[in-house]
């Protein structure tokens, strides 16, 4: 969701005007602009049983995650770690299924949180649709379910695609709902294409409602939407502003932002970036002219994008699954999200997981958490 901090720490401490100019600009296309990849370096091991990767904290995680090779542009997934070298700094962790892995991997590859890969995997029935908008066609993924009268809108974050969700899907369909996995207007595949810069949800949301608008049109009577990260904030407006309020029946956020002034200022502190560097970009992504400058179509509202600081805010019913090693989005303000709004949140704290990575340490208390509580709040919705 939020990209690397790394490098701004030093701009900050620069006095000159013109360098305090540069950092604000910088600070403002780290939060709003898509970052480069993250490659690491990775190959097989001789068996080619298992994937030899760089070491890092997200790469020796617990879990089940994958590599995506830009070379053949193929992904595989990997499960437990098998060996850990802190001398040269590799890992290496079984390639899931055995058997499964490619006759040549790297020497980089992207690591993923994303273990499926195609909507085909996840086996279930599905089309490919075209979403109306208010610009064209966003693509979207309809996953067919036994209950066509419960739709669920799949929100990813920013500066992802739409596959992240298909975790999502996943930890949904023992439920039996229709899925709907949309793209929305900072993503590459809509036509025409739109934002080149994320608006934090201020914008994106529109399109989201367009989804649900869908789904209301192909029979769908109740809606929950599941947004993760920025689809966090995404789903809180669709829910605030949209013109299916009676449809939506609850929501369920996955590290989700629900403020962006803690979020960016979280951000800012891992990097070293004071609390007043972070204002001041705050401040000016508020103002017309320095939002146009970095490419946004609009000012950004933070007080229309904060939850977590203001009472009574959320009416619909809403269940946060987050982990309290999430190092992007602090559990805290999740658990400030839902003291602001007692009645209607519940925060459930699920393993230890980086960011939007609680499916990934554990599926089955992700599901089991989810469908609990989305199996009671539909039927204490239908009675």
């Amino acid at each position: 969701m939020l990209k690397t901090w790394r490098g701004l720490s030093c701009l900050a401490f620069l006095a000159p005007a013109a360098a305090l100019s540069g950092f604000t600009v910088v600070l403002a296309r780290k939060i709003v602009k898509r970052g480069p990849k993250d490659y690491r370096r990775a190959e097989l091991t001789v068996d080619g049983c298992r994937v030899r990767i760089d070491l890092d904290d997200y790469t020796k995680a617990p879990g089940d995650f994958a590599v995506f090779d830009p070379a053949s542009e193929s992904y595989t997934r990997v499960s437990e770690v098998v060996l850990i070298d802190e001398d040269q700094k590799f890992v290496e962790r079984r390639i899931e299924p055995p058997g499964s892995g490619p006759e040549h991997l790297g020497p980089l590859v992207d690591w993923t949180p994303d273990v499926f890969f195609t909507p085909a995997a996840l086996r279930r029935q599905y089309e490919e649709v075209n979403v109306p908008t208010s610009y064209g066609t966003a693509p979207a993924w309809l996953f067919q379910g036994k209950n066509p009268d419960v739709w669920v809108i799949h929100i990813h974050g920013s500066w992802t695609d739409r596959a992240i969700m298909f975790r999502d899907v996943h930890a949904f369909s023992p439920l039996g709902f229709t899925s709907l996995v949309p793209s929305f207007r900072s993503d590459p595949e809509v036509s025409p294409p739109q934002a080149k810069s994320s608006h934090l949800g201020q914008t994106e949301w529109r399109d989201v409602e367009s989804a649900v608008a869908y789904a209301v049109a192909h029979g769908a009577r109740r809606i929950v939407l599941s947004g993760w990260s920025m689809g966090g904030t995404i789903a809180l407006l669709t829910a605030e502003r949209s013109a299916y309020k009676k449809q939506i029946a609850g929501i369920v956020l996955v590290g989700p932002v629900t403020s962006w002034r803690k979020a960016i200022t979280a951000g800012a502190a891992r990097a070293g970036v004071p609390a007043a560097g972070a204002g001041l970009v705050m401040r000016l992504l508020q103002t017309p002219l320095f939002a146009k400058l970095i490419g946004l179509e609009e000012a950004i509202d933070f007080d229309s994008l904060e939850w977590a600081d203001v009472a009574a805010r959320v009416t619909v019913p809403t269940l946060v699954l987050h982990s309290k090693a999430d190092q992007e989005v602090p559990w805290k303000n999740s658990a400030a999200f839902q003291r602001a709004n007692p009645g209607t949140v519940t925060l459930i704290t699920l393993p230890e997981a980086f960011h939007t990575q609680e499916w990934n340490a554990s599926p089955s208390a992700f599901a089991s958490e989810l469908t609990g509580w989305v199996s009671k709040m539909i039927s204490t919705e239908q009675g």
